[in-house]
């Protein structure tokens, strides 16, 4: 974000005063006389400028000199706020100060959106280590971004990479927390980036673990979970289980029937859909799910879990399984492959797909403890190794010194 620079100090020798100097422009902006104005209070020249903002916004043309005339303005506006925030220590003052100025700043959407986001830009710098006013203003400037279009929020999406950095310099609690990760998931969800919706979608989800109350959580959880069945390339569903909002849909009267679906796609195989689709079929549509793109999913995680069984799977066991003919197995194994849920040959001859590797569909705390508990044992083989390896070099230069010594007495 931009950081605005101070123009000039009041106290300066020979260096006009800019709250005079702004509200005479806001008078020549309204048809009066600016000479008829005299001294005027920062604070009052302040709110003189907020009140006057849309109109001094409206002197912007679209011609380039114009614009950079009004962002002077502009800046003066800004360096006026931080003289006044200068003048009021207490923190509390400070956030309804800037609060005061966001809300008259965020008002209109159409007039030089690109400028009020500058501006909205500098207010946050100016700041500093206020966290409560820097998250309101972040939070202004997201939603406001997302009012104002898509391009305007891709102005603004690069900052969200530093984002967890962020609250956690602002101090923010949890419950503003989440209003931040809805902002931005809904404002992603609106201009079509559903990627980066269901990853914040995540986020507000995470942020309810160990929570007990997590009903206010169960929308975003259904959503998320329907997302993930849904989207071609989301394959394991062991990480969504393990979110405590998800866990609360199971005893819902409602969506407990969503919770049994993502306990199939995380497990089962495509008899086990097949019947919870016969029994379900209206409450998954009412998702949004069509039932070809489950069947499809479910083969291939049907397959997975053939391929992590047996290193060697008959055409014949595979079709039984996939409910497909024999002669469409290649075709199912190459599309597993191809979205890299296993890799495998074909014996085309004795019809074997020969499976050298396969995705796992569940990675459970066991899992991570076997696989720590292998690493810690490849670590202190190493260790073992190397010493191995520094014991036979210094018993080789002994030899080597023996022998020049020896070499030397001849």
């Amino acid at each position: 974000m931009a950081t605005f620079v101070p123009v000039a100090q009041q106290d300066e020798p020979g260096v006009a005063d800019p709250a005079l100097d702004l509200a005479r422009h806001i008078q020549v902006i309204n048809g009066g006389d600016p000479s008829t104005v005299g001294d005027i209070p920062d604070q009052k020249a302040l709110d003189l400028a907020l009140e006057n903002l849309d109109k001094i916004f409206a002197q912007a043309g679209e011609k380039e000199k114009e614009r950079e005339s009004i962002e002077g303005v502009l800046n003066v506006v800004c360096w006026l706020f931080q003289r006044v925030l200068e003048n009021n220590t207490a923190p509390a003052e400070s956030v309804t100060l800037a609060d005061k100025f966001l809300k008259k700043l965020t008002s209109d959407t159409t007039t030089h959106p690109i400028l009020r986001l500058k501006m909205l830009s500098t207010i946050y710098n100016i700041l500093g280590g206020n966290g409560t006013a820097r998250y309101n203003t972040f939070l202004a400037i997201v939603e406001y971004a997302a009012a104002a279009g898509k391009d305007h929020l891709s102005l603004v999406s690069p900052q969200f990479a530093q984002l967890d950095t962020m609250l956690a310099e602002w101090g923010t609690d949890v419950a503003k927390t989440r209003t931040l990760y809805q902002t931005i998931f809904d404002a992603m969800a609106k201009f079509g980036d559903s990627h980066g919706a269901h990853q914040y979608r995540l986020k507000f989800l995470t942020s309810f673990q160990g929570d007990s109350a997590l009903e206010a959580a169960k929308p975003q959880a259904k959503t998320a979970v329907s997302e993930a069945i849904a989207n071609p390339k989301v394959y394991q569903f062991d990480a969504y289980l393990e979110l405590d909002a998800v866990q609360a849909l199971k005893n819902d009267s409602k969506d407990g029937k969503l919770h049994e679906l993502l306990t199939l796609f995380a497990s089962k195989d495509l008899g086990d859909f097949n019947t919870f689709y016969s029994a379900n079929s209206a409450y998954v549509d009412s998702l949004g799910l069509k039932k070809e793109d489950c069947v499809l999913k479910m083969r291939l995680l049907s397959l997975c879990t053939l391929a992590s069984a047996k290193r060697e799977i008959k055409y014949a066991e595979i079709a039984s399984c996939l409910e497909v003919k024999e002669e469409e197995v290649e075709q199912w194994a190459i599309k597993a492959i191809t979205a890299k849920l296993m890799d495998a040959k074909m014996d085309q001859l004795n019809k074997i797909v020969c499976v050298s590797h396969c995705t796992d569909r569940m990675f459970s705390q066991e899992q991570w403890k076997v696989l720590r508990s292998q690493l810690v044992g490849w670590k202190d083989r190493m260790k073992q190794l190397m010493v191995a390896i520094d014991n036979s070099r210094q018993f080789q230069q002994q030899q080597m010194m023996q022998m020049q010594s020896q070499m030397q007495g001849m």
